[in-house]
């Protein structure tokens, strides 16, 4: 497998980070609509449920990248600060400078410094710290996968499921917070795994001792993704609907919760996403503009948000029109522009470090 090439990677990273620009566009429609039983808010929240995936793709193409690989402790760590601590403190302190323009908040050096490492600096930035934390996992894990068994697999997800979804559940509407610390079980840590796993699973081999190959044939793999995507997005939509209009706090706040990466529901999306990538993403080699967004992926996640609230300040947003068309308008809208402007920054001299 490893003599493949990999054409679905790219894919993948260019389908979730159109997922990532598909959410900051149908979110606001979603959280703050009145009527929930309106076309507009279902076309919000179909966009919005259908999205939510994106952030777990990355997290996972991550895990199936560099937990497959042999890396020397330091020039890992060497590599990871080259390649993704710089760029972020570069945009940290772009958006900080917007931030101080727009609202007048970082006032102080002291001020700017503090925002950076509490985070996130601005609302997208939040995933830096998160990828930061798997990559300083990553030697640690490394061994492991490489050493697991199915069962040791299984017996993993299953504690991140109860780590992670079953604390969440039991916290947010229970108000019951358990005791025992499952510390590596919880949070992104078990996307991390779940993209190896998933990624280097076999067809039609004999079980080696370590992951064991798919029961059902690829086509059938290829079914269960669709299944689990089509499952996954109407489970995020209708219980988002169901406990908004049902169990609404008195405040009137808007229930979230199932549109958080660490539930159930986006866990299925994802895990769909994932496969159909695999097993259909890779039949034809790249084509450029598909190797060129590939490569400024990262650049593009940085700079759509500026994107965004440039053509919102120039009357371009979901106000106007129906969010049925207003949504895929705006998505495509913000990601060529990012993805132009990405362009011509990574020919600048040093340009790529930055992105």
């Amino acid at each position: 497998m490893s003599k493949t090439p990999l054409f679905w990677a790219d894919r993948l990273r260019n389908l979730a980070t159109l997922l990532v620009v598909v959410i900051h566009v149908a979110a606001p429609i979603a959280f703050e609509a009145r009527d929930l039983n309106s076309s507009g808010w279902w076309w919000g929240n179909f966009w919005n449920s259908m999205a939510r995936p994106a952030v777990p793709l990355f997290v996972m193409l991550s895990g199936f990248l560099l937990l497959g690989k042999d890396y020397e402790l330091f020039g890992f760590l060497k590599r990871r600060v080259s390649r993704v601590v710089v760029p972020a403190l570069f945009w940290m302190l772009i958006y900080s400078l917007y931030n101080h323009i727009i609202k007048g908040s970082p006032a102080t050096p002291f001020e700017l410094i503090k925002g950076i490492i509490e985070g996130p600096v601005h609302y997208h930035l939040w995933f830096i710290y998160l990828i930061i934390g798997l990559y300083l996992v990553y030697p640690i894990l490394r061994p492991w996968v490489r050493s697991a068994t199915e069962r040791d697999y299984w017996y993993f997800f299953t504690m991140w499921a109860i780590g992670t979804w079953v604390y969440k559940a039991m916290y947010h509407f229970g108000g019951i917070d358990i005791g025992i610390y499952f510390e590596l079980f919880t949070n992104n840590c078990g996307y991390f795994v779940l993209g190896y796993y998933l990624g280097r699973k076999p067809f039609g081999e004999v079980y080696s001792g370590h992951i064991a190959p798919w029961k059902i044939s690829e086509r059938q793999v290829t079914q269960l993704a669709w299944a689990l995507i089509t499952v996954g997005t109407l489970a995020t939509m209708l219980t988002t609907y169901f406990f908004n209009t049902t169990f609404r706090p008195a405040d009137g706040k808007f229930v979230e919760f199932f549109y958080d990466y660490l539930t159930p529901n986006v866990v299925i999306s994802a895990v769909g996403w994932f496969l159909l990538s695999r097993q259909l993403f890779n039949s034809h080699p790249l084509l450029d503009i598909e190797r060129e967004a590939a490569e400024a992926s990262f650049g593009i996640y940085f700079v759509h948000v500026l994107a965004m609230d440039w053509l919102g300040f120039n009357g371009y947003w979901h106000s106007r029109i129906h969010p049925a068309f207003c949504i895929p308008s705006m998505v495509t809208l913000v990601f060529l522009v990012a993805l132009t402007v990405i362009m011509i920054f990574r020919r600048l001299p040093t340009g790529e470090r930055f992105t």
